[in-house]
């Protein structure tokens, strides 16, 4: 049997099905994680964050994180940079 590294999709079927806790991708933060960066309440980094999804800036994922060392990962929004699109 090789060694070979395990394919990103069957890794995130993985994680689903044990409700597993996960790294989110690089640049996603929770909102009060882009509060403490900003130096603002949670509350206006919330507003902040919903008009950039409005306006196609900012995306939305949901990841699993584990909040105590006693409890399962609990889902939990995290929002980053939307890509740019590169012009053809």
């Amino acid at each position: 049997m090789s060694k070979s590294k395990p394919d990103a999709l069957l890794l995130r079927v993985m994680s689903a099905i044990h409700k597993t806790a996960e790294t989110p991708a690089p640049g996603y933060r929770t909102v009060a994680e882009w509060a403490t960066r900003w130096k603002m309440s949670r509350n206006s980094a919330w507003d902040n964050l919903e008009k950039g999804i409005k306006l196609g800036f900012i995306d939305k994922r949901i990841y699993r994180r584990a909040i105590r060392k006693d409890a399962k990962p609990y889902p939990m929004p995290h929002y980053g940079e939307k890509p740019r699109q590169r012009k053809t």
